[in-house]
């Protein structure tokens, strides 16, 4: 037998009869995109204003933002951190969280000097690292280097209990290291400014306003020395919606997927998303209404306002346990839908039964009396609510959309999928010289990934992929080039009918 013919010239395969083995390179391999990314933004017991900060756990989220309230062991009363407050008893993965704060709020500061009783010179001013009344309960002290410099200083910030130690800081003329010590993380407590060269005076205990241990507050009055007082301001709705703002900033943030406020919604909120929403092409938002007591007629009227298949109406407030008090709160139901999207897989339907498992920490519900009439209504009015139905689930996945084919959440969400996934590979291509070798390769890309998702029985049920239909000479020859994508998603069991034929006439035949 004639040994097989190696080549990747297909001009070869035609010169003589045989077996003739072409080796290619396999296609590149696309990696689906993660759409499970939530932005939330709201207020917060501290942390920066209007910065977009990346949180990976419960830890880091209080090290930034705090808690419930201002107090050590949360139990403070009135819950002050928003953002906190929508993450209780509901699981999430990377969060990007936005801290909103009133315009008028104010750090609050020390400035410290070279002398006892303010006869010294102002040399070091201590910011809280951000606004609100949060920084008056933080304290600092000056104390001897712990290299033993005169001429460097030590300076201790306590907060809650919990004590910092900045060592060997030196503003001497020439000298500045306060921003090398302290640094610049997320979680830092307070901010240096140089004022002049010097050494501010240690603090001793009981004087110049000092506690025992010689501790001073920040913003605390002390005569002869400069201070200012943190204030929290009146928040508005203003503070969410201007330019460069926290919805703004949630809305860009790369790689986002889900994007909601805490706790909070107003008509000039919703106006605002309603814009976002319309120049987004990959994310979703969640909108309700602005208080639990809206009633299902006035929420279907609200909904009318923000039509567009990148919003999700939530409605039907959820009570759960707050488990720093051990009471019940209500939180608003789009924390929730945004937990069960941060969790589950594009092509999963949020109000299946396995979804229960992201609601387990609802107690009840607000509104316990709605009746299946009501439920029909929200569902065609474009609103997903949420249902006691032995567990707690959205009786409904639908965006505010009443577009024919675009009501469905998870056609959103695997449309996305798909297309940034694929936009992640074929940018690559452009650019490169448009051969036939290169629009075969992309057709390849688009078609393996399909084909795994449609063997995985994931997203794609069938799909067709044409890389000459939508060309022409003219188009080639301008630099364009079109694919055409023709995918049938995995559509949902959305009403399942038992068909039931029970009687003593019936007749049942076994097969062989």
């Amino acid at each position: 037998m004639t040994a097989p013919f190696f080549t990747n010239n297909d001009a070869d395969i035609t010169q003589l009869e045989g077996l003739y083995i072409q080796e290619r390179n396999p296609p590149a391999i696309v990696q689906g995109v993660a759409l499970n990314a939530v932005a939330v933004c709201g207020e917060c017991v501290r942390g920066p204003v209007n910065v977009v900060v990346t949180i990976t756990s419960a830890g880091r989220f209080k090290e930034v933002f705090g808690g419930r309230d201002k107090t050590a062991n949360g139990t403070g009363g009135t819950i002050l951190g928003k953002v906190h407050q929508s993450l209780i008893n509901k699981p999430f993965g990377t969060l990007y969280v936005v801290r909103a704060a009133a315009a008028a709020a104010v750090s609050a500061s020390f400035t410290l000097e070279t002398a006892a009783g303010g006869a010294g010179t102002a040399v070091l001013r201590v910011d809280a690292a951000n606004r609100g009344t949060w920084g008056n309960d933080v304290l600092v002290k000056v104390s001897a280097a712990t290299d033993g410099d005169a001429n460097k200083f030590n300076l201790s910030v306590r907060y809650l209990g919990n004590d910092t130690i900045y060592q060997n800081l030196n503003i001497q003329t020439g000298f500045d290291n306060t921003l090398t010590v302290v640094g610049t993380d997320n979680g830092n407590l307070i901010t240096l400014a140089k004022l002049a060269s010097g050494r501010p005076v240690n603090n001793a205990a009981s004087t110049d306003g000092g506690d025992a241990e010689g501790f001073i507050n920040l913003g605390e009055t002390v005569a002869s020395f400069v201070s200012v007082a943190g204030t929290d301001g009146t928040i508005a709705d203003s503070d969410f919606t201007g330019t460069s703002g926290p919805l703004e900033l949630v809305a860009a943030k790369k790689g986002v997927a889900i994007v909601y406020v805490a706790e909070r919604m107003a008509t000039a909120i919703k106006d605002k998303v309603e814009l976002l929403a319309a120049a987004a092409v990959d994310r979703i938002f969640l909108v309700g209404p602005n208080d639990e007591t809206v009633l299902t007629a006035a929420a279907i009227t609200d909904v009318a306002l923000q039509r567009s298949d990148r919003i999700i109406y939530c409605y039907n407030h959820a009570y759960t346990r707050d488990p720093d008090t051990a009471t019940e709160i209500l939180t608003r139901p789009e924390s929730w839908m945004a937990s069960i999207l941060a969790k589950t897989d594009v092509d999963i339907h949020p109000g299946e039964e396995d979804t229960k498992v992201f609601t387990a920490g609802i107690t009840r519900l607000y509104y316990t009396a709605l009746a299946r009439a009501d439920y029909i209504l929200l569902k065609a009015a474009g609103i997903a609510t949420l249902e006691d139905d032995e567990g707690i689930t959205f009786v409904s996945g639908v965006t505010s959309s009443l577009t024919s084919g675009k009501t469905e959440i998870t056609r959103r969400r695997m449309t996305d999928f798909i297309q940034l996934s694929l936009a992640a590979e074929l940018k690559y291509s452009v650019k490169k010289k448009n051969t036939v070798s290169r629009r075969r390769a992309n057709a390849a890309l688009i078609q393996g990934f399909l084909k795994d998702l449609q063997k995985q029985e994931r997203v794609v049920e069938d799909y067709l992929v044409d890389t000459e239909k939508l060309n022409t000479v003219i188009g080639r020859a301008a630099g364009t080039e079109k694919v055409l994508l023709r995918v049938k998603l995995l559509g949902h069991i959305l009403s399942l009918s038992l068909v039931t034929e029970i009687g003593t006439s019936v007749s049942i035949v076994e097969v062989a």
